[in-house]
């Protein structure tokens, strides 16, 4: 059974998407963070290149590839931040 996850996105990867948010439909029915990353390369190419710099967030804690997500989680892409 497919899972909806709805991905948040801030900053510079809000303005690459256009959007700052992404609904997602994962085939997996225990999906993981991996899975989610993967959905958002497919959904939003424009994220590609952002991606492995950046962390994904479930109910406001960082997240490992291997967590599981669930329609009820709130999943944030968190991209790098630079400064100096």
């Amino acid at each position: 059974m497919p899972t909806q996850v709805t991905v948040k996105l801030f900053g510079p990867q809000a303005k690459l998407a256009g959007q700052e948010a992404v609904a997602l439909t994962l085939d997996a029915a225990a999906p993981t963070c991996r899975d989610v990353r993967a959905a958002l390369a497919e959904a939003q190419p424009a994220l590609t290149a952002s991606l492995p710099g950046s962390r994904l967030a479930v109910n406001h804690e960082y997240a490992d590839d291997d967590q599981r997500v669930s329609a009820d989680d709130e999943v944030a892409l968190i991209g790098m931040i630079g400064g100096g």
